[in-house]
């Protein structure tokens, strides 16, 4: 029943039983002197109940019943729900409404959750008639809503309700606050009739690290420059998809009481954004960047590791030498080609995308100053360079796992890789063979060419190369490669 309507399925005697939890008897009694629900209809003299028809008849003749019955069949009400403020729950916060069938629990999960088990809330919540659990996006008519009824709950929330609905239920027009919002402060501090609160939002990841660093480092330095913006960047970014929620809330609410969902305001809006400057990741440049996260880098504090730890699950580290790891065995021909040059080095903050416990052994690159940790097991964990730092030309690449070339002093490196996308071969249609196929292309042409940042652009032959599932080891020389190019025959060596 997700579309909010009544329930149009025909239930006979004994299955309306199952519905309330009462005795078939009971109910067949109840039938025979007129106190059940009307039927709406018969089938071969036998008459039939639609579902929401009987709830609504056991919501408004049997309050006893009520923790059985969802709420979307609950009556409208008579006076305004009584608010009995809210508390803070286990990853929520949790409104308490008291309304003349029963006790109603509105539930706003904490961010970055976004849909809670309300199996797990009916558990913290004893005394709630009706779980609803607003949910962090929108349906056509308003925000979306998960309900449960704690006497029958089973493992999937309901969607079955509107947010009119529960306008409607609690005689009121209800608070509403946008995802990145939902702060307990905010919530406990509520009242009805309160003038909506102004407030700095959730940003997606934690700005407290990079604030704090920032605090320590010289003014203006690239270091600290580079901190303060993530932190603005990521508040300016919540702070718009506050103000876009809220927008989507009002064209719900037009494009409700067009369609006649609703007649007046449902809403009451509880919070609103603290402004923030406008800005974007290009409003630093890319130097500064770039300088400003090596100095980081550098850094063997605890600190500088998480704020490289932060900027990792932001943006893979887009702003970094290297791209996402690989995984590489030094026991394979490449492999222990590559690892034969590696160095050992001291560890620093760096190091915190690739080894969070600290337990592995610290290896560096010296060609490309990639970083490399060794697992117990031998296996290399290496970040991949976003581009090749040699003065030659590509003379061959090579199809394994990972990707690798060669340029033509001879020198080894695993492909060159963009923060985003990965290399990968030997299937049609996919992102990696495609991004393969656009890196060959610029290699060809500069061996320091970036890593692909995007899987179209290549030549057909190129695309065509890649989607090929060649034997892991296959090695494609520069004219093999320039042919494929430009779409004459090649032969596999």
């Amino acid at each position: 029943m997700g579309d909010g309507e009544d329930d149009a399925r025909g239930v006979d005697l004994a299955e309306c039983a199952i519905l309330l939890g009462q005795p078939r008897l009971l109910l067949w009694v109840w039938s025979k002197v007129g106190q059940f629900a009307t039927p709406a209809d018969t089938e071969n003299g036998r008459p039939f109940w639609h579902e929401d028809d009987v709830y609504r008849w056991a919501a408004s003749t049997h309050p006893e019943l009520i923790r059985r019955i969802p709420i979307r069949c609950w009556p409208d009400a008579k006076n305004p729900a009584i608010y009995y403020g809210a508390r803070e729950i286990e990853d929520a916060t949790v409104q308490t409404w008291r309304t003349d069938p029963g006790t109603v629990c509105v539930v706003w999960s904490r961010p970055p959750l976004s849909e809670l088990s309300l199996r797990d809330v009916a558990a913290q919540l004893p005394d709630a008639d009706a779980l609803i659990q607003v949910q962090s996006d929108f349906d056509i008519f308003g925000p979306r809503l998960s309900t449960a009824r704690p006497d029958n709950l089973t493992e999937h929330n309901d969607f079955g309700m509107r947010w009119a609905d529960l306008a409607r239920i609690l005689g009121q027009p209800v608070p509403y606050w946008p995802y990145m919002l939902r702060i307990s402060l905010l919530i406990v501090d509520w009242k009805p009739g309160a003038p909506p609160a102004t407030y700095p939002t959730i940003p997606e990841i934690d700005t407290t690290p990079l604030l704090r660093l920032a605090a320590t480092l010289t003014d203006g330095s690239p270091a600290q420059d580079v901190l303060l913006h993530l932190a603005r960047v990521a508040q300016y970014r919540s702070t718009t998809g506050a103000l876009g929620a809220l927008r989507t809330l009002a064209e719900c609410e037009q494009r409700s009481i067009r369609y006649g969902r609703h007649n007046g305001d449902v809403t009451v809006v509880a919070a609103h954004p603290l402004w923030v400057p406008e800005t974007d990741r290009e409003s630093v440049s890319e130097e500064r960047r770039r300088g400003g996260w090596l100095e980081i880098r550098a850094r063997n504090d605890g600190l500088a590791a998480e704020c490289v730890r932060i900027v990792d699950m932001w943006d893979h580290h887009r702003d970094f030498p290297s791209s996402n790891p690989e995984w590489i065995d030094p026991t394979t021909e490449y492999g222990a080609e590559w690892a034969a040059r590696l160095e050992p080095v001291e560890r620093n903050a760096a190091f915190a995308t690739i080894d969070r416990d600290g337990r592995c052994e610290t290896l560096i690159d010296p060609e490309t100053e990639a970083l490399v940790v060794r697992e117990p097991d031998g296996f290399l964990l290496a970040t991949i360079p976003q581009s090749v730092p040699n003065f030659t030309s590509l003379a061959e690449v090579i199809f394994d796992r990972p990707i690798w070339v060669r340029t033509e002093d001879g020198t080894l490196y695993p492909a060159p890789k963009d923060s985003y996308w990965g290399l990968n071969y030997g299937y049609p249609g996919g992102a990696g063979p495609g991004a393969l196929a656009l890196l060959i292309y610029r290699l060809l042409d500069d061996i320091n060419a970036r890593g692909a940042d995007n899987a179209t652009g290549a030549p057909a032959g190129l695309e065509e190369l890649t989607q090929i599932k060649w034997p892991r080891g296959t090695v494609f020389t520069r004219a093999q490669l320039e042919a494929a190019r430009d779409g004459r025959p090649y032969a596999e060596d």
